[in-house]
């Protein structure tokens, strides 16, 4: 770790001039290019192999952004008066040797050599076995108490084309209406069946703070082709038969005498922790500082791949999304130099877990330390360093009048030779697919800044230099002007009503 104290300390900003705190224009002065490009070099940099969840590399960034926060003298805002807010991600496995499927008269399945399970579900059921048969497309059409506590088995089409492993999807809805498990049929071949019981053996899967009970949906299994023809022709049935009508419309076939118990047992495992780094700076005004605007950028990216052709294999997210990361650095000691801090508070928020599915946001937006209703906006930058240099895409504008104070705030900086454009990718639904979705989704107003993706994209080439830094450091300026104005206004940012209606439909 002494090279990465040194690090820090090689980035640790001159704040000796900073003393009595500064002026507006020499705050913003102090978002340089170099400084940009300095601090993106220490996250981006291969030794912290793309700071996937969860990973020492991820651990490493979160601490080194709550060093600076602490340097700027921000207040922290984690746990137990520290910068680090932790979140616990608890992991579950199947234990292959505590579970079998029983036939009632009949033998027990063995788990990795008859069957085994796709999603890890404790417990144990018994009831009648039935066959789903034809389009499963329609199958929601079949009434829920044919279905319910009963064992289904889905059974594919021999009219479809397929080499080795069927890629079948379980009906929409099917687990909602409580069947005694769901059961899909295997008909790959004995090296493709090991393959797919390894990794099932080494399953996780994965809690989360909200997560319901885990286990607590029906059992969905995996059962090969020639163990479940047998068990069906012991009853009457050919399972080749039913799979030659399988192009119809879908149909639930009993199964006579055919009882099945499944007994499905888990393990627990210890899991892992995941940091959010959150700093805050308190507003100035003894009402309005009980108010909140929320700036942030998720830390983490995706683990390496296979090595291309120059033996690269890390994949080190500068674009995505070390830039917005970094811009909320700089805006935290930009806006801690100054002599006059805007009137509400400020809060400076580094997030995990975005590729993972926006899961720091979501635990700090249901845990921020403050009541919900008082965080005013987010403003959140993911992406912000690529594509046309003269514009930045802000999607959310519509929505609240953000939108309003944005353009008015971009028009007033010629400067920065920046357009703050509205979303031109409707049609991709990036307003739900970066973490001020859930801000947005629980009543705050958001705008998102963002440079649209590039062919380097989740790639081993989305590389520090290739960022467009002039573009980054400006992006990050107008932010800053941004949230002092919204900082210092005398009303907080209002939704649009039909916009919040239907945002707040859109549900997590």
């Amino acid at each position: 770790m002494r090279w990465f104290a040194l690090l820090a300390i090689l980035a640790a900003p001159c704040l000796s001039g900073c003393q009595g705190g500064v002026q507006v224009g020499e705050a913003v002065a102090s978002i340089t290019e170099a400084d940009f490009l300095h601090k993106v070099g220490i996250i981006a940099h291969d030794s912290m192999m793309g700071r996937y969840n969860p990973s020492p590399g991820l651990t490493m960034t979160a601490e080194w952004i709550a060093e600076e926060f602490e340097k700027y003298g921000l207040k922290p805002g984690g746990d137990d008066g520290t910068f680090i807010q932790a979140y616990h991600v608890g992991e579950m496995a199947m234990d292959f040797e505590g579970s079998s499927v029983e036939i009632h008269g009949g033998p027990t399945l063995e788990f990795g050599t008859d069957i085994y399970p796709m999603l890890a579900s404790g417990g144990q059921v018994s009831g009648p076995t039935a066959l789903l048969v034809g389009n499963l497309a329609d199958a929601q059409n079949i009434p829920p108490e044919q279905i319910s506590g009963k064992h289904i088995v889905i059974v594919p089409s021999s009219a479809d084309p397929s080499t080795g492993r069927r890629r079948m999807r379980t009906p929409r809805g099917l687990a909602d209406v409580q069947p005694a498990s769901v059961i899909m049929v295997d008909q790959s071949n004995d090296d493709a069946w090991s393959e797919a019981v390894d990794r099932a053996r080494s399953q996780r899967q994965r809690i989360l703070p909200w997560s319901e009970a885990p286990g607590s949906g029906p059992a969905m299994l995996s059962i090969r082709e020639d163990v479940l023809g047998s068990i069906l022709a012991d009853h009457g049935i050919q399972l080749s038969g039913l799979m030659a009508q399988g192009g119809g419309s879908a149909a639930l076939v009993d199964v006579p005498g055919l009882e099945m118990t499944v007994a499905t047992a888990t393990r627990e495992l210890d899991g892992f922790d995941m940091p959010n780094t959150v700093g805050v700076l308190e507003g100035s005004d003894p009402v309005l500082k009980n108010e909140y605007i929320v700036y942030s950028g998720h830390m983490d990216h995706v683990p390496p791949t296979r090595p291309n052709e120059a033996g690269d294999s890390i994949r080190n997210g500068a674009d995505d999304d070390a830039s917005g990361t970094i811009a909320v650095v700089e805006l935290a000691e930009a806006f801690s130099m100054l002599a006059e801090r805007p009137k509400r508070s400020v809060v400076f928020l580094a997030v995990s877990g975005e590729e993972s599915g926006l899961w720091g946001s979501r635990f700090y937006a249901e845990n921020p330390g403050i009541a919900p209703g008082e965080m005013v906006a987010n403003l959140n930058a993911d992406m912000i360093s690529r594509n046309a240099p003269d514009s930045i895409v802000v999607i959310g504008k519509e929505h609240s009048d953000l939108g309003e104070t944005m353009n008015r705030v971009n028009a007033r900086h010629p400067e920065l030779n920046l357009t703050a454009s509205d979303d031109i990718w409707p049609d991709q639904n990036f307003y739900r697919r970066s973490d001020h979705f859930n801000f947005a989704r629980r009543g705050v107003p958001i705008l998102f800044f963002f440079c649209g993706t590039h062919e380097d994209y989740h790639g081993v080439d989305d590389e520090v230099e290739r960022m467009d830094i002039t573009k980054a450091t400006n992006v990050t300026r107008l932010m800053f002007h941004l949230g002092l104005e919204v900082g210092n206004a005398a009303e907080r940012p209002q939704w649009d009503p039909a916009s919040y209606e239907e945002i707040g439909d859109m549900g997590g």
